[in-house]
């Protein structure tokens, strides 16, 4: 039982701990999330798009591997430079495009990823036909179809959309270190606040106490006692 109560008094003087410098914590936490928010705007990434054109190949021998390995190879992609006058190189615009098959199909997908969502969709769809006719031309092959062309978004989403989570780290890290810090200010505190402090401390009973007086308490019953002791005096005048 008293272990209990212990606890409820250790509890208690947490609480009123917190609450005390409750404005430490509030004052913590907002620096904190506001240096969240921004490192966040300040490291935000430039937003990326991609768009993607299928195309079926009509194949299934080892040429058919040949040919979607041909799709981002130099004769392609520097097809794509010249025909969309990109000022780019054939080598940026394979860093910046992948080829898959789509499960065990004879369907090719080529995605392009770039800052734009129109210009990638240009180039997805101009290795599509550069593709067709350079393959025409070296392993003279034709039985290539586009399915589907890349199209642009009326409202594009960035796949690369800000994350909020360091906001939200940067929250919970002020929650955390402004309690922290409360309450290593209350366990450095030393100052004895109650008579139950008192009494612990130097093991003996509290029979009273001295109330606190203020500057202005100690004015006002100043005041008070001059104005008895001057009806006072008079009368004792009229006597």
């Amino acid at each position: 039982m008293e272990q209990q109560k212990g606890r409820e008094i250790e509890l208690k003087k947490i609480l009123n701990a917190l609450k005390k410098r409750f404005w430490i914590i509030i004052l913590l936490t907002a620096v904190s999330t506001a240096a969240g928010v921004f490192y966040t705007s300040y490291t935000k990434p430039d937003p990326l798009y991609n768009a993607s054109t299928r195309m079926v190949i009509h194949e299934t021998s080892n040429l058919k591997n040949t040919l979607i390995v041909f799709i981002t190879e130099k004769p392609v992609l520097e097809g794509v430079v010249n025909e969309l006058r990109l000022e780019r190189s054939p080598e940026q615009i394979y860093g910046q495009t992948t080829v898959q098959t789509i499960g065990e199909s004879q369907i090719i997908e080529v995605t392009v990823t770039d800052r734009n969502q129109e210009t990638a969709a240009h180039i997805a769809n101009s290795i599509a036909e550069v593709f067709q006719t350079e393959a025409k031309n070296v392993f003279d092959y034709s039985g290539i179809d586009v399915l589907s062309e890349a199209v642009v978004a009326e409202y594009p989403t960035p796949i690369n959309s800000p994350s909020n989570r360091m906001i939200q780290v940067a929250l919970i890290f002020g929650l955390v270190a402004g309690t922290g810090y409360v309450l290593l200010l209350d366990s450095l505190d030393t100052k004895i606040r109650t008579e139950r402090q008192a009494e612990k401390l130097l093991g003996l009973p509290v029979l009273g106490g001295v109330t606190k007086i203020s500057g202005r308490s100690l004015v006002k019953n100043r005041d008070k006692s001059k104005s008895t002791a001057v009806r006072g005096e008079f009368i004792g005048s009229k006597n």
